[in-house]
């Protein structure tokens, strides 16, 4: 059983809600930590907590030998009345929301796309929320879609020719003026722009927007204004609006 929290107390150092769901989804998918020292603790009632203060004598740093090779996880989070974040893969309580399903990173090796994500989340977060701010749109939602699409890797390439932080297909990209689809400002403002007019033609039904931005917006009509039965596509959109629910509790 899994647990992070933000302590609101002196025990522990605060951390960003960002950093806290990655330190688990990383912990749990295998992946290296990127950040200084995290600890991990089992208290009395079985639960291991990470921190990067160790609170006990027998805390350990993590190392990659102690991590699980769990490709596929459920992060669980409430807020308790003292105000503190918990997330854990296995909820004890009923106030635990599932916030996120699957694997950290889906269709290419997880070690490879997981380096570096701390970084390249902070690096491209203004451009983000420029971009939001310009075309009215909830960063949150695009932080959502950017790591889906590409784990915030400018050069990420996908077998059909997406490319980019917002995963351009070519004509995508012509229809919005972005003439290089690996240059993360263009393709931050292409992909917002048409993530824009989705919301704007499924009336802002976000699920629909979704759906379109992955498997067209004509086949959302075809299908009568309803998800396509693609299984590829629910996945999408399901995993987008649960990293969008963590990622709204900090932008």
């Amino acid at each position: 059983m899994i647990s992070c929290w933000q302590s609101t107390g002196n025990d522990y150092l605060k951390l960003n809600l960002i950093s806290i769901l990655l330190i688990a989804l990383l912990f749990l998918s295998g992946l290296p930590l990127m950040a200084a020292e995290i600890y991990r603790y089992v208290d009395a009632q079985g639960q291991v907590h990470f921190t990067d203060i160790p609170p006990t004598k027998s805390s350990r740093p993590l190392t990659a030998s102690r991590q699980s090779n769990l490709s596929a996880v459920r992060i669980y989070k409430f807020v308790d009345n003292s105000g503190v974040i918990h997330f854990s893969d296995s909820p004890h309580d009923n106030r635990f929301r599932l916030v996120y399903e699957g694997s950290l990173f889906d269709g290419e090796t997880a070690r490879t796309r997981g380096l570096g994500l701390h970084r390249r989340h902070a690096e491209y977060r203004d451009l983000i929320q420029e971009a939001a701010n310009r075309f009215q749109l909830d960063a949150a939602l695009l932080h959502a879609v950017i790591h889906t699409e590409s784990a915030y890797n400018p050069y990420a390439v996908s077998p059909k020719g997406a490319t980019g932080l917002m995963q351009l297909m070519a004509g995508t990209a012509q229809r919005y003026g972005v003439k290089d689809r690996t240059d993360p400002k263009d393709n931050i403002e292409g992909g917002a722009r048409y993530l824009r007019d989705l919301l704007v033609l499924f009336q802002n039904d976000k699920r629909l927007a979704l759906a379109g931005y992955n498997a067209g917006e004509n086949a959302v009509i075809r299908h009568g204004y309803a998800i396509p039965p693609y299984r590829e596509t629910r996945h999408y959109v399901n995993r987008v609006l649960s990293l969008y629910d963590v990622y709204r509790s900090v932008y």
